[in-house]
Parts: C-alpha cells; sequence; structure tokens
C-alpha cells in the first residue's frame, strides 16, 4: 500500500522522533555505566556481574544510541539494543525483580519500531552475505 504524502511525512517524523527519544536515553544510561556512578555499580554487583561488563554494556549502550541517529545504521543499532534490553528484562526476571522487567519489554518494543522502519540497510546486508 503506498502512502500519501501527508502520511508517509509523519511516518518519517514519527520514527526520528521515537529514534531521538530512544538515542537520548540510551546516551544518559551509557553515560551513567561508563562513568561507573554508584548506584550502577552497586546494581551489576547485586546481579553477579563483573566489574568490566557495567562498562562493556556503557559502551554498547552509547554506541547504540548514536547508531539510531544515522539512518543506515539505526537497524542494526535497534537490533544491538533489543538485544541489550532482552538482557536486561532476563537479569530482572532472574533476580525476582518483577516491577523492573516491563520497562526493558516496552523499550524493546519500541527498539522493534525503528527496526522495522530502517530495515532497508539490514535486509541489504543480509542479502548480500547470502549471495557470497
Amino acid at each position: 500500500m503506498e502512502l500519501t504524502r501527508p502520511a508517509a511525512r509523519w511516518k518519517t517524523v514519527g520514527v526520528w522522533a521515537l529514534a531521538l527519544i530512544l538515542a537520548a536515553f540510551f546516551l544518559v544510561a551509557g553515560g551513567l555505566k561508563l562513568r561507573g556512578t554508584p548506584s550502577q555499580v552497586d546494581n551489576f554487583a547485586h546481579w553477579g556481574y563483573a566489574a568490566w561488563f557495567l562498562y562493556a554494556v556503557g559502551a554498547v549502550e552509547t554506541a547504540g544510541a548514536l547508531g539510531l541517529l544515522v539512518p543506515r545504521l539505526a537497524g542494526f543499532a535497534a537490533m544491538l539494543l533489543g538485544g541489550t534490553m532482552l538482557g536486561a528484562a532476563l537479569t530482572h526476571l532472574v533476580h525476582d525483580e518483577m516491577k523492573a522487567v516491563p520497562v526493558p519489554l516496552v523499550i524493546l518494543g519500541l527498539l522493534a519500531v525503528i527496526g522495522y522502519a530502517r530495515r532497508g540497510p539490514v535486509v541489504a546486508f543480509c542479502e548480500r552475505l547470502t549471495d557470497i
């Protein structure tokens, strides 16, 4: 189904707005982890993760946030961050933190919208892989 010009414009605006909001969220979250704020260090220690994992997750979140702002990379960034959110949801689930489980799942759903809207480069990359 072909979108009319105004509908296509609103779709583009909506995807950009969502990408900007998610990028801001992940820049803040990643920055807090990369800075090693005490609350983040305590959380990762409570969950039994090594100290280096805090910085790895922070780097992934920061890189993913920047990737969301580049249309050619946004699909890849959404998948990367989606995996991170799936890991966050599972971490909360395993540690019986049920009130915290929905937050990463909602963010995962929003990332799926970005991933679907920006799927072109991901599809092209996968097609090139299968041609080899």
